[in-house]
């Protein structure tokens, strides 16, 4: 059995993918850990300026692992739950920006998952949605704060209560999918979009990522407070120096 998440890193980039492809990637506390433990690892490493995560085989993910789940006591269930709720806060205090490649399928935990990453890039044919209510289950990782943030109120409620599927079409309509690809297209894209911001100062990346999610969680006082001080901080990076001076000497005709 190979590991539960593959992770490389290339260039400046960390590609974590799912690798249950046997189980269309169902979530387990394997899969879990995993996740926790990359995201605080990558999170640390000067050398990693954003993260893939996306899924082996047929899907992103379809969602948690019903055949384990069925097999747990209440305490079993209590710490799989604990645990989901660990990923959210370690990829929410992940200063790196993380893009979520997702195809196939991306359904109940998975859904979930994807709604965690901070930007979302979707292959045509995807299937979006939330069975938990269906059989009785309320949503978890955050998503009653996320969700609503990224869609609005009312189609957050719908899509929970209903346990509708949505398309990937529909998906970026409604603003929970950032772009679209072509079939097969979304871990090019999604590797583009990564490398892409690696190439700009690492301190602008992390401090943008950090600006908006400190700004949901406080005031419009506190957000401009700390909009201040991260700007005056970027524009004392040494690197911002550098690429301000060949940005302006470009614009004059000297570069």
């Amino acid at each position: 059995m190979g590991v539960a998440v593959e992770c490389e890193t290339r260039d400046g980039v960390a590609f974590l993918a799912l690798n249950r492809p046997e189980k269309l990637n169902a979530i387990n506390g394997d899969v879990l850990g995993a996740l926790y433990d990359a995201a605080d690892r990558i999170g640390r490493d000067a050398g990693v300026k954003a993260v893939v995560l996306s899924g082996n085989g047929r899907a992103f993910s379809a969602g948690g692992d019903i055949t384990a789940m069925e097999a747990m006591d209440d305490r079993g269930f209590a710490d799989t739950i604990s645990m989901y709720m660990r990923v959210a806060a370690a990829f929410r205090a992940c200063p790196k920006p993380i893009i979520a490649a997702i195809h196939g399928f991306a359904l109940a935990g998975g859904f979930e998952l994807m709604l965690l990453c901070d930007v979302r890039i979707a292959a045509k044919g995807t299937l979006f949605g939330l069975p938990d209510t269906p059989l009785g289950l309320s949503p978890t990782s955050g998503m009653t704060y996320l969700l609503p943030r990224i869609v609005g109120l009312g189609r957050a409620m719908d899509l929970t209560l209903s346990g509708d599927n949505i398309d990937a079409e529909e998906a970026h309509r409604i603003g929970l999918v950032n772009r679209l690809t072509e079939p097969g297209g979304h871990l090019k894209e999604a590797e583009r979009y990564a490398r892409q911001l690696a190439s700009y100062p690492a301190i602008g990346i992390v401090n943008t990522k950090r600006g908006f999610y400190d700004a949901l969680d406080g005031t419009h006082g506190t957000a401009t407070r700390l909009e201040e001080e991260r700007e005056l901080a970027c524009f004392r990076d040494d690197e911002v120096k550098a690429r301000f001076r060949a940005f302006i000497n470009r614009k004059r005709g000297k570069g």
